[in-house]
């Protein structure tokens, strides 16, 4: 493995990533200065507004705000569950090599590695082993 090409091919991923930035920013202030856009932006939120609001109330009332804390508890469950199964088939797949694994029903899956290239920042930057941020 060529680490100089690894490097060179993460130099060529961040200037990309700069110039599609930079593009968007100046798409923005193009849609900032247009009257039309402004008008139309401004009339959406109004709407969205007016939207929020009785979806809230909807929300709010007896048995919908019930459904919405066992889909929130749920959320939270199968988030959990995830993470410990993305722990152990990366244990599976560094001790038996293998992509593969047979399900509860005898049904042969297949499962995804993937590595993503943390941002820089400080050896100290507040991670998980994952590199998602804490939240606390």
């Amino acid at each position: 493995m060529d680490i100089v090409q690894i490097q060179k091919r993460i130099e060529a991923m961040e200037n990309l990533q700069r110039e599609i930035r930079d593009a968007k920013q100046m798409l923005k202030e193009e849609l900032e200065n247009d009257e039309r856009y402004a008008e139309a932006l401004e009339h959406s939120n109004e709407e969205n507004s007016k939207k929020k609001r009785i979806k809230e109330e909807i929300e709010n009332s007896g048995s919908n705000k019930k459904l919405l804390q066992e889909i929130k508890e749920n959320k939270e469950e199968l988030d959990t569950l995830r993470e410990i199964l993305s722990a152990e088939l990366m244990q599976l797949y560094a001790e038996q090599k293998t992509d593969e694994i047979t399900d509860i029903n005898g049904d042969v899956r297949k499962f995804k590695v993937s590595v993503k290239l943390l941002g820089r920042g400080n050896k100290y930057d507040d991670r998980d082993t994952y590199g998602k941020f804490n939240k606390e």
